[in-house]
C-alpha cells in the first residue's frame, strides 16, 4: 500500500509528516471558485495555481487525497456559498457594489454578478472582492462565511452610519481601506509564521488599568512606556527606527494608506484562520505624518494602543485624530485611553529621565532642539515633554524653533512607498508586506498566482518585476 504522504505529494515524500510533505514538495495544485484538482501544465488550466502548501494549509489532507484519487475535490459546500459569503459581507459593512468595485478595482456589474452568479465571474476578480472586505480569499466557496470577522465588520459599520461622537465618523472608501487591511493583517501575520520569523510581540499583553483619582491615566502610560523598554532592552537610548522596531522585532503589521487629511492612524484587530487574535496598525501617509517625527509619534502612539489595549477598548478598530493624538498628554481633555497612549507614545520615544538630563533647567531653545533632534520628536512634543520632565514648575521658550528632521532621520523611517517596481500595486499593499510575499514566494510556500492577489497586479507583472523585488529587499535566490 502507497504512503499516504507519497500519494498526496510524490513518492519522495514518503515517511514525512504531512507538514513537512506539503511544504517540500514540488507538487501544484489548482483551484477553481468551485474545485481543486492536481496542476498539469499540459491540460493548461486558467485557476488559481497553488503550492503543496497552500493547497494543505487550506483545505487539509482529506481534500487533496480526494483531488488527486479522483482527478479533483468538490470545494463549494453549497450552490452560491462564494456569492452568499460577499454578498453577506458587502450587506453586513452597509456599503453599496459602486464603494467595493472601487476597491477591488473592478468593475460595479461585476461585483454585482459575483454576488448572484459567481461562476460567470474569473476566480480572480472574486478573490479581490473577498481580499477586499475582509474575507479569507482562501476559503471562498469552502467555508461559510470565508473566514469572515463580524464584529470587526459590525465596528466598521457602526464608524460609517452611527458613530458614537462625530468625530469617529469615517466614509465608505475608508471603512473598505480598513476591511482590506484586515486582510493585509491576516496574512501579513501568516507569512511571518511560515517564514518563521520570530519576534517580540509575545512578551506583552493588554493592560486593563487606566489609572485612578491618584494615579491618572498619563502617568499609566509613562510607567507602560518604561515598561516595554525595559521588556525590549532598549534602556534610555534613542529609538533609531520606529519602523523597524515595529514591524521587524516586534512583528507588527504597519500598513501605509491614504486617509482622510485628520486621521493620523488607526489600530485594527481582527482574527486569523485559528481564530487567534491578530492586531496591526494603519498609518495616514500624507498629511502632518509627512513629517518624520510626527510620523514616529503617530506610530507610537498606535503601539500604545495595539500593545496594551484590551479588545474591549479597541473596538476592533481605533481611530485617532491628529488633533486628539499629538495633544499634551497631562493636560488634554481627551479620554483616558487616548490619554494613556500619547503619553506612552512621547515617554517610548523618549524616556522622561534621558530628556530633564538632555533640558536641565533654566530650559534654553538649544536644549529643546537637543532633545528634538535626539530622540526624533517634534518641536511640540519637545516643549510639552521637557515641561511635564521637570513636573511642569519650570517655563520652556514657546518661540517655534525652525528645525527640520535630518536626512538619517527620513531614510530610518523611509515606508518605501514612493518607489515600488509594480505601479498599480496599492500604496497600503508595499513595504513589509510586499517583503514578506516575495520572500514567501521565493521560498515556495505561495505561487505567483498568489502573489499577485496580494500585490494586486496580473500575474505577468509579478513575474516580469520579481528581479527588481528581490533586490528591492535583499533577497537572492541561489543560482
Amino acid at each position: 500500500m502507497m504512503d499516504r504522504m507519497s500519494f498526496i505529494f510524490g513518492q519522495s515524500m514518503a515517511g514525512r509528516s504531512a507538514e513537512d510533505a506539503a511544504r517540500s514538495s514540488t507538487r501544484s495544485f489548482v483551484r477553481s471558485e468551485a474545485q481543486l484538482a492536481v496542476y498539469e501544465e499540459s491540460r493548461k488550466p486558467t485557476g488559481h495555481k497553488l503550492t503543496a502548501w497552500e493547497a494543505y494549509t487550506s483545505f487539509g489532507l482529506d481534500v487533496l487525497e480526494e483531488a488527486v484519487e479522483y482527478g479533483s475535490a468538490i470545494l463549494r459546500r453549497t450552490k452560491n456559498s462564494t456569492g452568499d459569503a460577499l454578498k453577506q459581507r458587502r450587506e453586513a459593512l452597509g456599503l453599496p457594489h459602486g464603494s467595493v468595485a472601487r476597491a477591488a478595482n473592478i468593475r460595479e456589474l461585476e461585483v454585482k454578478t459575483a454576488e448572484s452568479s459567481p461562476s460567470q465571474i474569473p476566480l480572480a476578480k472574486l478573490e479581490c472582492i473577498a481580499f477586499a472586505l475582509g474575507l479569507d480569499e482562501r476559503l471562498l466557496s469552502f467555508e461559510q462565511g470565508s473566514g469572515g470577522d463580524s464584529q470587526l465588520a459590525y465596528r466598521l459599520r457602526t464608524l460609517v452610519k452611527e458613530p458614537n461622537k462625530q468625530a469617529d465618523k469615517i466614509s465608505n472608501g475608508t471603512a473598505l481601506l480598513f476591511a482590506e487591511a484586515a486582510s493585509i493583517i491576516r496574512v501579513h501575520r501568516r507569512l511571518q509564521k511560515w517564514l518563521r520569523l520570530g519576534d517580540d510581540s509575545h512578551l506583552f499583553t493588554p493592560d486593563e488599568f487606566y489609572g485612578s483619582r491618584g494615579n491618572p491615566a498619563w502617568l499609566v502610560g509613562y510607567n507602560l512606556a518604561r515598561e516595554a523598554r525595559e521588556t525590549l532592552q532598549i534602556g534610555q537610548a534613542p529609538i533609531s527606527s520606529m519602523r523597524e522596531l515595529v514591524e521587524e522585532r516586534l512583528g507588527i503589521p504597519v500598513i501605509q494608506a491614504r486617509l482622510p487629511n485628520r486621521i493620523a492612524g488607526a489600530t485594527i484587530m481582527t482574527t486569523d484562520e485559528d481564530g487567534i487574535e491578530a492586531r496591526g496598525v494603519v498609518l495616514n501617509t500624507v498629511g502632518e505624518n509627512e513629517n518624520v517625527w510626527i510620523r514616529r509619534a503617530t506610530l507610537a502612539h498606535e503601539l500604545g494602543h495595539l500593545l496594551y489595549d484590551p479588545d474591549s477598548r479597541l473596538e476592533n478598530v481605533r481611530v485617532d485624530s491628529y488633533t486628539d493624538s499629538q495633544r499634551d498628554p497631562e493636560r488634554q481633555g481627551i479620554d483616558f485611553v487616548e490619554q494613556r497612549a500619547n503619553a506612552f507614545a512621547i515617554a517610548f520615544l523618549a524616556p522622561n529621565e534621558a530628556v530633564r538630563h538632555l533640558a536641565p533647567t533654566p530650559v534654553s531653545e538649544e536644549s529643546v532642539i537637543k532633545v528634538m533632534q535626539t530622540f526624533g520628536i517634534s518641536h511640540t512634543a519637545a516643549r510639552y515633554h521637557i515641561g511635564n520632565s521637570h513636573d511642569r514648575q519650570f517655563g520652556v521658550p514657546s518661540t517655534v524653533i525652525d528645525a527640520a528632521p535630518s536626512d538619517k532621520w527620513r531614510a530610518a523611517e523611509d515606508f518605501t512607498v514612493d518607489y515600488f517596481p509594480i505601479p498599480r500595486t496599492p500604496d497600503q499593499r508595499r513595504g513589509r508586506f510586499a517583503e514578506l510575499v516575495v520572500a514567501a514566494n521565493d521560498n515556495g510556500l505561495i505561487s505567483e498566482g498568489t502573489a499577485a492577489l496580494y500585490l494586486r497586479c496580473p500575474v505577468q507583472d509579478f513575474r516580469d518585476n520579481l528581479g527588481s523585488l528581490q533586490s528591492l529587499y535583499g533577497i537572492h535566490t541561489p543560482s
